[in-house]
């Protein structure tokens, strides 16, 4: 084994044992495991710990437990400046979440706030340890327009349209790296998600979520959310996607874990949420890969109703993906890997489509998107660092595909072998 492969392993239990912090209350065992870890290795973990976004509830861990003395001084400090600049951020996005929410209410479109500031405090008990980047709004198709209309008059310019969704930028783009993860971006960004016309038709009996919004306060600002249950529900699908996917923040599955654990005594939300869940024909599989994944990564114990009517539905290939690379999803880090092909292999049950789309999916012939645009075209310094942040990132990408697609096939075997001998 080489000393490159060594390293690797010791990162990997290194983020096991920062993801074991928030399963277990004894800072005298979590101080033993700690001891276990030299400065280099923590040096090496550091890129995980701020893209999987545990990084700074990492630190509201630690503090919590007064175990701060595990992380070596010069990283600890580094990680309360993160926090630092990320609470500053964290109210130039909430000032920014409130205009548009003004905005919103004045034009009175039908609408709600998606993720962000709407999770708190089930999801995330405080908003500054937590890494957001944009604002998101669930908003009726019917005030389409008047919606688009506000965001512009913001100042916001539309980036995209996909899936029924509007993505709009403001500001200056910038070319960022992992030193400036947390501070004040000058490109702001905001989507707009609508209600899908299967909502509107109420063709399964799962009704328009607008319909059960909820008005929600914090920091003084009362704004439209999804309610309780569809939250959960929301989050839940919203993993699953990203399971589905090259990479997906732990952090995600630390919040919905953690929002499971909040509602752990009230039997009348599980009731609710169960109910929903039957009125979603396909909903429940997501939702019931996304809970077993969370639950045991981060030691949640899942309501009965919840594991009878999701996870224990579960088709055995599914499970059995779970059991194999659950540990390659949560300590996976950035840009993640091909492995979620086999999840998808797993739900396709027979997809005549599915290999044509895998070998697309396995070494894309197209550029990736660009990273950013000078604000300037006459700026050449600008253009300079523009152009050289998309060759190092058109680089990084293809020595992704050509690892990841030779591991996949790798994989892929193994995982033949997997099914067959789970048959038997």
């Amino acid at each position: 084994m080489t000393n490159q492969r060594k390293e690797d392993l010791m990162n990997r239990r290194l983020a096991k044992a920062v993801v074991t912090t928030f399963r277990d209350d004894s800072a005298e065992s979590l101080r033993g495991l700690f001891a276990l870890f030299d400065e280099r290795e923590w040096l090496c973990s550091k890129e995980w710990l701020h893209t999987s976004g545990l990084a700074l509830y990492f630190l509201a861990r630690a503090r919590k437990l007064g175990i701060e003395d595990v992380i070596p001084m010069h990283l600890l400090r580094e990680m309360e400046r993160s926090h630092a600049e990320n609470r500053v951020r964290t109210e130039d996005l909430f000032n920014e979440f409130a205009i548009i929410n003004i905005e919103f209410q004045r034009a009175k479109l039908s609408y709600a706030n998606l993720k962000g500031f709407s999770l708190v405090p089930r999801f995330c008990h405080d908003p500054s340890y937590r890494y957001q980047h944009d604002l998101v709004f669930l908003v009726s198709p019917y005030d389409a327009e008047r919606c688009r209309q506000v965001v512009e008059r913001l100042g916001y310019r539309l980036k995209r349209e996909y899936d029924g969704s509007w993505e709009f930028v403001a500001g200056n783009p910038e070319v960022l790296s992992l030193k400036d993860l947390y501070r004040v971006r000058t490109e702001r960004s905001l989507e707009i998600h609508f209600v899908s016309a299967r909502e509107l038709s109420k063709s399964d009996g799962y009704e328009d979520r607008l319909a059960r919004l909820q008005l929600q306060v914090w920091s003084g600002l009362e704004f439209p959310a999804l309610s309780e249950c569809d939250k959960l529900l929301g989050q839940a699908q919203h993993l699953f996607r990203h399971l589905q996917s090259e990479w997906t923040r732990t952090a995600w599955m630390f919040e919905f874990a953690s929002a499971i654990r909040s509602y752990e005594e009230d039997t009348a939300f599980w009731a609710e949420t169960v109910a929903l869940i039957h009125k979603m024909p396909q909903g429940w599989t997501g939702i019931g890969v996304a809970s077993l994944i969370a639950s045991r990564a981060f030691g949640t114990v899942l309501p009965a109703s919840l594991l009878f009517s999701t996870v224990n539905r579960l088709p055995q290939r599914v499970r059995l993906w779970a059991d194999c690379y659950q540990d390659d999803v949560v300590y996976s880090e950035h840009p993640g890997s091909k492995l979620y092909l086999l999840l998808q292999d797993a739900l396709s049950q027979g997809d005549s489509d599915l290999q044509t789309q895998r070998r697309r999916k396995l070494f894309p012939l197209h550029l990736p998107p660009r990273v950013a645009t000078a604000a300037q075209e006459n700026d050449l310094l600008a253009r300079w660092k523009v152009i050289r942040a998309q060759v190092r990132f058109i680089w990084k990408r293809l020595r992704f595909h050509m690892t990841e697609c030779l591991r996949y096939k790798i994989e892929a075997a193994r995982w033949k072998k997997l099914v067959a001998d789970s048959r038997t």
